[in-house]
């Protein structure tokens, strides 16, 4: 703060003034733990996959789903393959152990379109 002084009425009088500045606003903590996932969601999800290439389409899974902000939301291979590098065999070997595991639900409608549902 800046100290001034005005004079006012023949008298010399101290005035602070205060520098207008924007604060931001903090984000808002989580109650509960997150990285990347809710800890719990990862908890289950891990006892379902085999191998690191499984968890990491897992996890872009649930980002997918957050992302598309929908219970149903497709899964394309090209996003997959430039996000991270993963084949599609990898997401289809993942999306058929995760069906089998009740983990997820898969919506096949024809040939091309798919589509998938957290369980």
């Amino acid at each position: 703060m800046a100290v001034e002084y005005v004079i006012r009425n023949g008298r010399r009088i101290e005035v602070e003034t205060l520098e207008s500045r924007v604060v931001p606003k903090r984000r808002q903590q989580r109650a509960d733990p997150y990285i990347g996932c809710p800890l719990e969601w990862l908890k289950h999800i891990l006892t379902a996959v085999k191998t690191k290439e499984q968890l990491a389409v897992a996890i872009w899974l649930h980002r997918r789903q957050a992302v598309c902000r929908s219970d149903l939301f497709t899964v394309p291979n090209d996003a997959l393959g430039k996000d991270l590098g993963l084949s599609r065999k990898v997401k289809y070997q993942l999306l058929r152990h995760l069906e089998t595991a009740k983990v997820i639900a898969v919506v096949r409608n024809g040939k091309h379109i798919l589509q998938v549902r957290f369980l």
